[in-house]
């Protein structure tokens, strides 16, 4: 019997998870976990096979390094990664931190468990659309400072503006009647677009690039 634990802080998203890999035969949902602080307290205490992260957990940055922790600390257990984030740079950042797969959040069932097999028998698990993503990056597509402007989306472009303006994720949650989980979600998609690793760059860039005053 495969042992699977589910980390993610969307309850709903947990269930739903759970749902789709119940009654699946050698495949068992024996953890589920909504914050990195769980999934480090459950491995000391109980054996699992297989992790399904989230790597917005509640921001990328804590996301990777959980699963650095997990596949440092755990060897024998086998991470995917299960997001919304399909940035290639993103994609190859997970591996590089030691996960054996990864899928987007829209994942079918049978995609799902096979993913969940395949790692667990030691091999990696990209699918056609992950595969296909990386097979399209290049340097330059990565980097906005060789030439490319990263494309925003309209929301992602408020965002931008409030960070610039000081505003706390609270504060710009409420500005924007959004919850503090998408403010997190969309600032972490700029650190990818942008391609720097905290606030402070992204400010700088932005404004190198004239997205902001």
């Amino acid at each position: 019997m495969i042992r699977v634990l589910i980390a993610d802080d969307h309850n709903v998203f947990v269930e739903g998870i759970e749902s789709l890999i119940s009654g699946s035969a050698g495949i068992e949902v024996t953890e589920r976990c909504y914050s990195a602080e769980a999934v480090m307290s459950r491995l000391a205490l109980t054996e699992v096979d297989v992790i399904l992260l989230d790597i917005s957990f509640p921001r990328i940055e804590d996301g990777l390094s959980l699963c650095e922790y997990i596949t440092r600390v755990y060897p024998g257990v086998q991470v995917i990664a299960l997001t919304m984030h399909d940035d290639a740079s993103l994609i190859k950042r997970v591996v590089r931190k030691g996960a054996k797969g990864y899928l987007l959040k829209n994942t079918t069932k049978s995609e799902l468990l096979q993913a969940i097999e395949t790692v667990c028998a030691g091999k990696t698990y990209f699918n056609d659309t992950i595969t296909t993503i990386l097979l399209h990056d290049s340097p330059k597509q990565r980097k906005p400072a060789a030439g490319l402007r990263p494309n925003l989306t309209p929301r992602e472009s408020e965002v931008l503006n409030l960070i610039s303006q000081g505003l706390t994720t609270q504060q710009m949650a409420n500005q924007l009647f959004v919850s503090v989980k998408a403010v997190e979600f969309h600032r972490s998609s700029l650190l990818l677009k942008f391609d720097v690793p905290n606030t402070a760059l992204l400010i700088k860039t932005a404004m190198e690039l004239n997205y902001i005053d």
